[in-house]
């Protein structure tokens, strides 16, 4: 055993941005990535499909895989004579654009806003960057491969090529305001003011509404950020913006250089790949597609093939064909999709296990020692999966636990360690996605009080799922169905399908997923949920199913786990359809025939209605919150990862933690030091950060934060003091049987 390795096998796990792995290259050597990849599939399935000649989309909640798979297929084309290779990281683009100030133009036109043209010039910086930086990645695969040692020279010579490719990446990245482009600004900055006005006119007619909130609490100085954006979600008028922008930049001259330089080196086709692509904002997800992957997509000749990583539910393909790309979930559900819950399982189990001896492998570790010799390793492996349902880097963290609380003390790693692991970063992490986000990330309203409703239907979820389970317990329920069980698992339940975009939110942030589907009592589709197994443990609930039983295929469709009603019940007290227009209200599950109508008004014909959240007691409590104080989402991302970590970090290390780059990293720490939050000194020749004493009085330490609660939408049931002593029994039980006492 050693304790220093594990550590590192743990950190090689639970590291954001693209899985290259370089900070282990000094104790891996060689390859990387040859050494540690391992595909979800057998006969390395995924990654074939990405090496594919078909457009592949990537699909997968944060830490499933996605860049790892992308920096295997890159290794693996770099080894290939007949293609080429750009990587193209959206995310860390977006983030130093939007960094920075948008670019000076004045048009001179009073019929343009400047708020309109300043956010219209900053997505098009955008935009530039990313076809720039397709052509110098381009560029520098071509210098690695040497292509001028076996340059054809029958149309141009390389030089030629390459100072084009350079010219047209310097125009398209200064992003020009294009002649063209004026007409639908000045439609835009029409409708912006319109709708700002009839927000006015609302504010003192529509009390509790989510426009009352977004007026007086936004990330922006003012409201203009968020009406251009529903402006150019306006169909017609995103088309023609989308148009505009598109013609602005010279793409038929781009591919025609693309297409050359892979002809005159006797190249197939550019292998284009795009991580993070949902990490954008919806408008500019939009435009990145129609603008960018839809024309090098379908304007090439098959010569530039993409593969695009993205989440689940946040997929636009606009004029790509989702009928002619490849699509690959990596889920657990999507991927492991089986006829019986045992089968899906057991191919996960045998992936994670898969994972950590490679892993282990390549570090020169055998996994076995570091687990309790008492029970089979194939357990501890299930139980691995059940805590992280088969995310590389939930197990990265779940080892970090394992580590500080046993391995760092030359204890094998016990069932329980597992459970601990589990529950610790449930509660220094998952859960604080609800609370201290809402207290001082400096966010739009709207997303604040999304994140208030996500933490009142789980509460509603838990509080049900407490009350199953005291029903079980004193046989209110189930009959002789649950007999025997000394603590029955309430951890899963069942919902209807149409109801499962409910859940999508809390889902992206692993609170709960989707584990299967099959058909209820009364023969309806139903699809089956599992809460977080550290939320489980936090909350002294029972996770998964018996095992060994007849009925256990069954257990989950019992009746007592159908949560149609509960989802339905938060979805009436919380949301709503209505008109823009004339105001009329009318039930959120007509939702479907408002989407076939494309949104059309009933009642005045003229309106378009959406659905908008209603939270009177919550917009009171976020105008009493200090301002001040908030600051954005990712510098709270940095005092938090420097908070838990105890230690003083570089930029670099503190951005594989944060899914932010270090150039990012480094200018936001010199941000907060200026504001006394962040502490920075020279430690062995580089600059590290440390969290401040200011930072962790005002952020971190419970009795100061200000009064704020995210009060569930209904009172939490008050449970009996013999019931909380069952809790403890329970856990005690589960605890010694799974160290095998």
């Amino acid at each position: 055993m050693n304790a220093a390795v594990f550590a590192r096998i743990a950190e090689s796990l639970r590291q954001y941005r693209r899985a290259e792995l370089k900070d282990f290259q000094a104790e891996l050597g060689g390859d990387v990535m040859d050494k540690v990849y391992v595909d979800p599939l057998h006969g390395d399935a995924v990654l074939a499909t990405v090496l594919s000649t078909n457009t592949t989309f990537l699909v997968g909640r944060k830490g499933t895989g996605k860049s790892t798979v992308f920096a295997k297929a890159q290794s693996d084309i770099r080894k290939r004579t007949d293609l080429i290779s750009a990587y193209i990281d959206v995310k860390t683009i977006y983030e130093l654009v939007n960094a920075s100030a948008a670019p000076a133009h004045a048009t001179g036109d009073a019929d343009i806003s400047d708020e309109v043209l300043r956010i219209h010039l900053l997505r098009k910086a955008f935009l530039g960057t990313v076809i720039a930086e397709v052509i110098k990645e381009l560029r520098e695969a071509a210098r690695n491969l040497s292509l001028w040692d076996r340059w054809r020279g029958k149309k141009r010579d390389y030089q030629d090529v390459g100072q084009r490719l350079t010219s047209l990446a310097d125009r398209v990245r200064v992003a020009r305001l294009d002649e063209q482009e004026l007409p639908i600004l000045r439609l835009i900055t029409k409708k912006t003011k319109d709708r700002e006005e009839k927000k006015k006119a609302q504010k003192g007619a529509s009390k509790g509404t989510v426009t009352v909130g977004l007026q007086t609490l936004t990330a922006s100085s003012d409201s203009g950020f968020e009406e251009f954006e529903e402006t150019i979600l306006d169909g017609e008028t995103y088309r023609e913006y989308a148009d505009a922008v598109l013609r602005s930049f010279p793409f038929a001259e781009i591919i025609d250089e693309i297409k050359d330089l892979l002809n005159e080196a006797g190249m197939t086709r550019l292998v284009a790949l795009f991580d993070d692509f949902s990490e954008l904002a919806w408008p500019d997800q939009k435009l990145f597609v129609d603008v960018i992957l839809a024309p090098l997509n379908n304007a090439s000749e098959e010569r530039i093939k993409l593969k695009i990583a993205g989440y689940p539910g946040r997929i636009y393909y606009g004029k790509i064909d989702p009928g002619k790309v490849d699509t690959i979930q990596l889920d657990f559900f999507d991927l492991y999709k089986s006829a019986d819950i045992q089968t899906a399982e057991a191919s996960a189990i045998d992936y994670t296990q898969r994972l950590l001896e490679a892993r282990f492998a390549a570090f020169g570790e055998a996994t076995k020692d570091y687990f309790d010799p008492a029970v089979p390793l194939t357990d501890h492996m299930r139980q691995l999966f059940e805590c992280t349902l088969n995310v590389p880097r939930l197990i990265g963290y779940v080892l970090h636990h394992c580590y500080l609380d046993r391995v760092s003390k030359e204890q094998v790693i016990t069932s329980q360690a597992i459970r601990l692991a589990s529950e610790k970063y449930y509660e220094t992490v998952i859960a604080q996605y609800f609370d201290r986000a809402n207290r001082f990330a400096l966010e739009p309203f709207e997303q604040k009080l999304d994140r208030h409703n996500q933490k009142a239907l789980l509460d509603r979820l838990i509080s049900e799922a407490r009350d199953v389970r005291r029903r079980i317990s004193t046989g209110d329920i189930g009959g002789t169905y649950f007999a025997g069980l000394s603590s029955p698992p309430v951890s899963h339940f069942a919902i209807s399908p149409d109801l499962e975009r409910m859940l999508s939110s809390l889902e992206m942030n692993f609170l709960v997923t989707k584990y299967h589907e099959m058909r209820d009592k009364d023969g309806a589709d139903v699809s089956i949920f599992a809460l977080c197994y550290g939320l489980c443990e936090s909350e002294r609930l029972a996770w998964g199913y018996p095992r060994g039983r007849r009925e256990d295929r069954s257990y989950f469709v019992q009746r007592c786990f159908n949560y149609n009603g509960i989802v339905k019940g938060f979805l009436a007290d919380t949301r709503t359809i209505r008109c823009e227009d004339c105001g009329a209200c009318f039930p959120v599950e007509k939702r479907e025939s408002f989407e076939l109508f494309k949104w059309g008004c009933p009642t005045c014909k003229e309106g378009t209605c959406r659905v908008v959240r209603l939270s009177d007691d919550f917009s009171a409590e976020m105008q009493s919150l200090d301002r001040a104080m908030m600051l954005p989402a990712v510098e709270l991302d940095i005092l938090e990862t420097l908070h838990q970590e105890g230690r003083a970090m570089k930029a670099s290390e503190i951005s594989v933690l944060i899914d932010a780059t270090y150039q990012l990293v480094g200018k936001r720490t010199g941000k907060l030091q200026q504001m006394g939050l962040v502490k920075k000194a020279d430690v062995e020749g580089a600059t590290k950060s440390s969290i401040a004493t200011k930072a962790q009085s005002l952020y971190f330490s419970q009795p100061d934060l200000p009064a704020f609660h995210l009060s569930p939408a209904e009172p939490p049931r008050v449970e009996e003091p013999k019931l909380r002593a069952e809790e403890k029994d329970d856990r005690r039980e589960r605890d010694v049987h799974a160290e095998g006492a």
